[in-house]
């Protein structure tokens, strides 16, 4: 009985580390048919494995880049609040969702800012 049990955990621990058949469907049937193998006579013989990994491999590092692109800033142009470093904005942000914040030279609050203008108002002399 101990046996079978260990088998049954080491089996379920294995499905886990085995590519799961959605990671297979994520290929398209251009990318089945780029790696198609046909024998001499023309019949269609299988898949060549390494090149389906490669197509795997790719479409992986294509996710990831999309997951960690930041869009463009938009164009127009928002002043940093008064409450924002008296105008001036805050040098860096700081996003909760682990995303880099787009390059600006200010932002309108330390956590999650989104790019301002500076709009620093100077304290002048008051009139004698």
């Amino acid at each position: 009985m101990k046996f079978s049990t260990a088998l049954s955990i080491a089996a379920f621990a294995a499905s886990f580390a085995l590519p799961t058949p959605a990671m297979a469907q994520s290929l398209s049937s251009g990318d089945y048919e780029q790696c198609s193998v046909y024998d001499r006579d023309g019949d269609f013989s299988g898949y060549d494995s390494v090149c389906l990994e490669r197509k795997r491999t790719q479409i992986s590092r294509l996710r990831e880049r999309q997951s960690r692109y930041n869009p463009p800033v938009p164009t127009r142009s928002i002043y940093c609040p008064q409450i924002a470093n008296l105008g001036a904005g805050y040098l860096t942000t700081w996003w909760s969702n682990g995303g880099l914040p787009p390059y600006a030279s200010a932002y309108d609050a330390p956590v999650n800012g989104r790019p301002c203008v500076p709009n620093q108002v100077r304290i002048l002399r008051g009139v004698p």
